[in-house]
């Protein structure tokens, strides 16, 4: 009886706890977070010279470092 309590508990209680771990900067389903883009790179920060964009990543000319945008 005692497991079949805690297994009731369990189920209820999981929903809440998931929605309470969430990570995405987001408040329920309607999308309103208040975390804004990542501003995207003009510069290498390894040499300093200018990047290529390539869209989802950035990648310097001079030195070889790239990185996500």
């Amino acid at each position: 009886m005692e497991a079949l309590i805690l297994l009731v508990i369990g189920v209820v209680a999981l929903p809440f706890v998931l929605l309470a771990s969430r990570h995405d900067g987001k408040k329920g389903t309607d999308g309103g977070g208040t975390s804004r883009p990542r501003p995207r790179r003009t510069r290498c920060p390894n040499c300093g010279s200018p990047v290529i964009d390539h869209g989802s990543y950035w990648e310097c000319g001079w030195c070889g470092d790239y990185g996500q945008n």
